[in-house]
């Protein structure tokens, strides 16, 4: 190879440390740039030239260095948020499929707008975005949404399983009435056999009972063991006929639980109390005893065929241990309602709900000839996955409905599997589209064609077309664009050594120089 070869071997350092700093430099330009990918050089030595065998092994000089390849590093970028609703960005492999007419592009960096035509394009190159069928994406800016009656509606939240007001349609005694030691009572028992008693009744011994009727008025009354009656039936049918007591406004039984339950004769008529006291000396503990209810309120719009909404209050009655009712109820100047309560809405010991009347209620809107039937969702029975019993304090709400009024364009929504729906001034969604997403085999095959577009080569291959969510396409995020993943630290550190490399095949040249100029000295 002579002299020369050293000569040549620092050309061929120079020019691949050259080309080393310019992938540098171009990844450190780039550094802002959204959806960047570094692209990453590596070096390769020329072939080797042979000088025969040394000794074992072959005597080889090299004849420098060339560069081998330079890729794309397609390492996932920080996705930053943007609060634009045109960026788009992928967590995963994928890329958007972008139509530039006669052939595909493929992007990482999601900056859509829309061009003249309501059509979703690139915000650089106008190339429209296609869909999940190949198709490009319109938003539907000026669409709108016509009514509909609401024909189901789906509770959830609790229902409290202790009462806890003082006042209401119906009251429950707060403990069981109990004889030998613990065993439930019954209508026959007898007073003086309560456990709570301490001494038995005598004759003409007074039981009181005070309160205020459902329209406010006070009462107070009172039972005389013997002359009145010796049992729990005798006291409830008592308590259930006195004029002077109730007003013939309430009837009064016994659960199974040994309950006494009072309830008002009156719909909705939610002021009634009651208490229990004993006027007799070291009698009974009556005081022990508590009349509560439960009664929980709720609201919700009912829309009618022409897509007015209707306010229902929902009321909840606690009937019984683990049984409650619900009535639905509207302004009388809105229409009526023909079957408004959902009666026996029963629950399990484990609060789960056990089962329910009739669930449809039948409602006739002023103005309108037809009556409109609404099914009311109450959840699934054995399970809490609607309305369930448990501790205190209710919270059941109206979570979802069918019905709606009628509505126009406002905003658009973007799933992680790239759905786009529209969404309109009256709540509801319509599905636009879904952003088509490509994988490829080989990504560091694509060809960079500008303004952070691919396209396919032979060594690439073929893309493979899907949605977002699907395997390793990734999961597409709206509001957001990812970020360059160039390494600034990385890239100064092979800037520093590129320079060094360039430097140091410099003064190959200028030795190999100087040796031939010695060379040539040899002639004088």
């Amino acid at each position: 190879m002579g002299f020369g070869g050293a000569l040549y071997a620092g050309v061929t350092g120079i020019r691949s440390h050259q080309n080393w700093m310019d992938v540098i430099g171009n990844n450190l330009s780039n550094i802002n740039t959204y959806g960047y990918k570094s692209s990453r050089l590596l070096f390769s030595d020329l072939i080797s030239q042979d000088k025969g065998n040394g000794g074992v092994n072959p005597m080889q000089i090299g004849m420098g260095v060339k560069n081998g390849s330079i890729s794309s590093l397609f390492s996932q970028g920080t996705l930053e948020s943007t609060n634009n609703e045109f960026d788009f960005a992928i967590q995963g492999n994928g890329f958007f499929v972008l139509n530039g007419g006669d052939k595909n592009f493929f992007t990482r960096v999601g900056t859509f707008a829309t061009d003249a035509n309501n059509l979703l394009v690139d915000s650089t190159t106008g190339y429209r975005i296609l869909d999940s069928s190949g198709k490009t994406i319109t938003i539907p800016y000026d669409s709108s949404v016509s009514a509909t009656k609401t024909s189901s509606i789906t509770l959830t939240g609790t229902l409290e399983s202790t009462p806890s007001d003082s006042s209401g349609e119906v009251l429950l005694l707060s403990s069981a009435l109990t004889y030998n030691n613990g065993t439930v009572a019954n209508t026959s028992t007898d007073l003086n056999d309560l456990d709570t008693n301490t001494t038995n009744y005598s004759t003409n011994d007074t039981i009181t009972v005070s309160g205020t009727l459902p329209d406010g008025t006070s009462f107070s009354d009172d039972f005389y063991y013997g002359t009145d009656g010796t049992t729990v039936n005798d006291f409830m049918n008592w308590l259930s006929n006195q004029s002077t007591t109730l007003n013939n406004t309430a009837t009064v039984s016994l659960s199974s639980s040994g309950k006494i339950i009072v309830t008002s004769g009156t719909s909705g008529a939610d002021d009634l109390t009651v208490t229990i006291s004993d006027s007799s000396t070291d009698t009974s503990t009556w005081t022990d005893y508590d009349f509560l209810a439960s009664t929980y309120t709720t609201s919700t719009t009912i829309y009618d065929s022409q897509g007015t909404g209707h306010n229902v209050t929902l009321t909840f009655i606690k009937k019984s241990d683990g049984v409650w009712d619900m009535r639905a109820s509207m302004s009388s100047k809105d229409g009526s309602i023909t079957d408004s309560t959902i009666s026996s809405v029963t629950f399990n010991d484990d609060g789960s709900l056990k089962s329910a009347g009739d669930t449809t209620l039948t409602f006739k809107f002023d103005g309108l000839s037809t009556s409109q039937n609404v099914v009311f969702s109450l959840g699934t029975f054995g399970k809490s996955d609607g309305i369930y019993q448990s501790g205190k304090g209710s919270s059941v709400t109206a979570s979802d409905q069918d019905g709606s009024e009628s509505g126009n364009f406002s905003s658009f929504s973007v799933d992680t599997d790239g759905t786009l729906y529209a969404l309109y001034s009256n709540g509801t969604q319509k599905k636009i589209a879904q952003l088509q997403i490509a994988l490829f085999g080989n990504q560091q095959g694509l060809r960079k064609t500008g303004d952070n577009l691919y396209e396919q080569t032979d060594a690439s291959g073929e893309p493979l077309y899907t949605t977002g969510g699907t395997g390793s396409a990734g999961e597409v995020y709206n509001g957001y664009l990812e970020a360059s993943n160039v390494d600034m630290t990385s890239e100064l550190t092979s800037l520093i050594m590129a320079q060094r490399g360039f430097q140091l095949n410099s003064r190959v040249i200028t030795t190999a120089d100087e040796v031939l100029g010695e060379a040539v000295n040899l002639k004088r």
